[in-house]
């Protein structure tokens, strides 16, 4: 309690963390509630909560048959829901206060897959650590250009297409680049002279030749010639 009570930060995991931890003192600094032991492949899908770092995020849930995979039923006791099940139980769970986060799971990250050939696990991991270092990409991001752009893509991940929005403070001529992730240039989809305001363009995930991409990690760049902010993307099937 004294590590967390002193800044520290925790990511716990366990199939069984309310059975082992109810009524306990560390419970309360989960801020969970336990409601009951869950049943044998009683998980298929976990679904993000709303307005959180999962949000739009859904997962199958491969635990099988083993009795290792009877997770427990959860539910919010001042923490934020990260992922639910079909039934409707909390699966995980953040608690941000001041002094400290804690990531409490009863799922493991280990069994979660998307059912297609781009795995988001490394994705939502990374966005953990972003959490637990206090690091937000975007306004972090905002702070090093001093406000000159800012942009956001929806929706993201995408399966279609996905709308790149952004504000210039001032007039600029500006070049929006999509590369992969290994960063070969995809396809150019804007290079032109822009006013002060708001502007938007739309990438159909398709490459310079008008061929449609594979699904995956991409990455848009919008260069101002005084700034660039790059973004990921996530393309779904």
């Amino acid at each position: 309690m004294n590590y967390l009570e002193n800044g520290g930060n925790l990511y716990i995991e366990s199939v069984d963390i309310g059975l082992n931890h109810n009524n306990t003192e560390f419970f309360d600094y989960l801020g969970l509630q336990y409601i009951g032991d869950g049943i044998e492949q009683e998980v298929v899908k976990v679904k993000g909560g709303p307005n959180c770092l999962t949000s739009n995020r859904t997962f199958y849930y491969s635990g099988g048959y083993s009795p290792h995979y009877s997770i427990d039923r959860l539910e919010p006791n001042g923490s934020q829901l990260l992922f639910s099940s079909e039934d409707g139980f909390g699966r995980m769970f953040i608690n941000d206060e001041p002094s400290f986060i804690t990531i409490s799971s009863s799922i493991l990250l280990g069994a979660i897959a998307t059912g297609d050939t781009l795995d988001l696990k490394a994705y939502i991991i990374s966005e953990m650590v972003n959490t637990f270092l206090g690091y937000n990409p975007v306004t972090s991001l905002r702070e090093t250009i001093n406000n000159l752009m800012t942009s956001v893509n929806y929706p993201n991940p995408f399966t279609e297409e996905t709308k790149i929005e952004f504000n210039l403070t001032e007039s600029a001529h500006i070049i929006i680049d999509v590369y992969d992730l290994s960063g070969r240039l995809i396809k150019q989809i804007k290079n032109e002279d822009l006013k002060a305001g708001d502007h938007s363009v739309t990438w159909d995930a398709t490459n310079e030749a008008g061929s449609r991409v594979q699904c995956g990690y991409y990455f848009y760049k919008i260069n101002t010639g005084k700034s660039c902010k790059t973004e990921k993307m996530v393309l779904l099937r």
